[in-house]
């Protein structure tokens, strides 16, 4: 993994030193704050109330003890996981320079390794995590070295075009002949 890690950088030091075409920053879900204020006011309603729910443990079956405990700790997971991806996410951007593109730390692709993108308008990531947002389209970028080809979208790492972004970008591909994929 280090080396890969060291490769990825390797390849974004490159692609940083051509003349930049784009900066993106990434988009994350609001609610963020509201997240955090539900997940401490739930803290302190079990400190609060702790001997309560424990008393109301005691009286329950093995079975129903185990059951209840674990939807406790599933939900608390998927609220702590939700935090965790949204703090990722922030401070994120995509760069695209004449050498190809980057997200620090996370991926680098030349143009050369890219044969076909396309643009992804409702992606679920986007739905799911945007809803009530009006979000612009992600990029699919479809990379065909090796044998299988491999797909990337940018929605999970909250990066999204305005209509104006997407124009340059389909510019650049043009001129780069890189192929639109259709459907």
């Amino acid at each position: 993994m280090f080396n890969s890690t060291k490769r990825n950088q390797e390849k974004i030091d490159e692609i940083r030193m051509a003349p930049e075409l784009l900066r993106i920053d990434a988009q994350y879900a609001r609610g963020e704050g509201a997240l955090k204020l539900f997940l401490l006011l739930l803290v302190a309603l079990l400190f609060v109330y702790h001997e309560g729910l424990i008393g109301m443990l005691k009286e329950k079956t093995t079975q129903q003890q185990i059951v209840l405990v674990g939807m406790i700790l599933l939900f608390m997971t998927a609220l702590v996981f939700t935090l965790y991806m949204m703090k990722r996410r922030k401070g994120k951007t995509l760069v695209m320079t004449e050498k190809g593109l980057f997200m620090e730390t996370s991926f680098a692709l030349f143009w050369r390794d890219i044969n076909e993108y396309g643009w992804n308008f409702s992606s679920a990531m986007n739905n799911f995590l945007f809803s009530g947002q009006k979000r612009g389209a992600s990029l699919l970028l479809v990379k065909n070295k090796g044998v299988w080809p491999k797909m990337y979208d940018l929605a999970p790492h909250g990066i999204f075009f305005t209509p104006q972004q997407m124009q340059q970008v389909d510019d650049l591909f043009r001129r780069l002949g890189i192929k639109k994929a259709e459907g």
